[in-house]
């Protein structure tokens, strides 16, 4: 297995702020982890269609479902109960498309966390995005249409049992040339949990912190592979990790921007994880690039300083 190298950069040795351009417009870029405010404007839970609707937001309390990602509280088939047969429950993530609209070099990242408990196939998830407000809805674990690009590790499995906490991660970049998503259309994602008429005693589903991401590249990005990276923890507080794909231990470039755009920070790497001192930052909101100009890869993040 291959050894992490960490790099602990210490945001203190900057002595200048300068004014680069960020590179990329931000629009609809959030975190939704349940456990503030912040974000459930997106988030609707049916109870038109089922006024039983089992998905609840709390503290999982249940048989094998009993600690959220990140703590204490998740999106999930009922905090308590075991999920009921002969269930249908729904609910909704809108956004709306900003910039070109759904077309390179335009970047739609949906990504999450995930832990199922159910009777394998019978009892089930599903996730579908709606590229017209609802009209239109296309099965994003089986669409053979589009290019769904799922990590090939990170494509959620919702059925069965997980054992544990996974992630799922996909880029909807190119899904305007299969269905016209434009600048200012809204944009649907519904997350659905089905049971059978048979009683199994099992958790069912929950998930935790959804990430959405929603920008234009900018020229120089232009050509570039988006590789993924996590940062932790989010909000910060004295540190900030970045874990991201680099297995030859190429150089990458570091940057860290601040909600206006500036660059406050520069600096390399040729580690995975890269630990950044952020006791100087005020509170805000800021972004992390890193890019390597050899290999033509990039990944990007936003955090916030509370």
């Amino acid at each position: 297995m291959k050894t992490m190298k960490n790099l602990v950069l210490t945001l203190g040795m900057i002595i200048t702020i300068t004014s680069t351009s960020f590179g990329q417009l931000f629009d609809d870029w959030y975190d939704l982890n349940f456990d503030s405010q912040f974000g459930l404007q997106h988030l609707t839970i049916d109870t038109v269609s089922n006024p039983n609707n089992i998905w609840q937001i709390g503290e999982p309390q249940k048989s094998i479902f009993t600690n959220a990602y990140s703590e204490p509280n998740v999106l999930v088939t009922d905090t308590i109960n075991f999920y009921p047969t002969n269930d249908t429950s729904i609910f909704f993530i809108t956004n709306v498309a900003f910039g070109q609209g759904f077309e390179w070099p335009h970047t739609v990242i949906l990504a999450g966390q995930y832990f199922v408990n159910t009777d394998t196939l019978t009892d089930y998830g599903k996730i579908e995005f709606s590229p017209d407000n609802g009209t239109t809805w296309i099965d994003m674990l089986n669409d053979t249409v589009g290019y769904w690009y799922w990590d090939s590790f990170e494509k959620p499995v919702l059925t069965g049992n997980s054992n544990q906490w996974r992630s799922f991660w996909v880029n909807l970049a190119e899904l305007g040339h299969f269905y016209g998503v434009k600048d200012g259309d809204t944009v649907l994602y519904k997350f659905t949990f089905i049971s059978d008429n048979i009683q199994t005693n099992k958790d069912g589903l929950m998930f935790d912190n959804f990430h959405f991401e929603d920008w234009v590249e900018g020229i120089e990005e232009v050509g570039y592979t988006l590789i993924k990276s996590n940062c932790f923890p989010n909000p910060l507080d004295n540190e900030l990790t970045i874990t991201f794909s680099n297995e030859l231990n190429s150089s990458f470039d570091i940057y860290l921007f601040d909600a206006l755009g500036n660059q406050i920070y520069k600096s390399k790497t040729n580690s995975n994880v890269v630990n950044i001192s952020v006791n100087c930052l005020k509170k805000g909101v800021y972004f992390y690039k890193l890019v390597d100009l050899n290999k033509k890869e990039f990944t990007i993040g936003k955090v916030v300083k509370e």
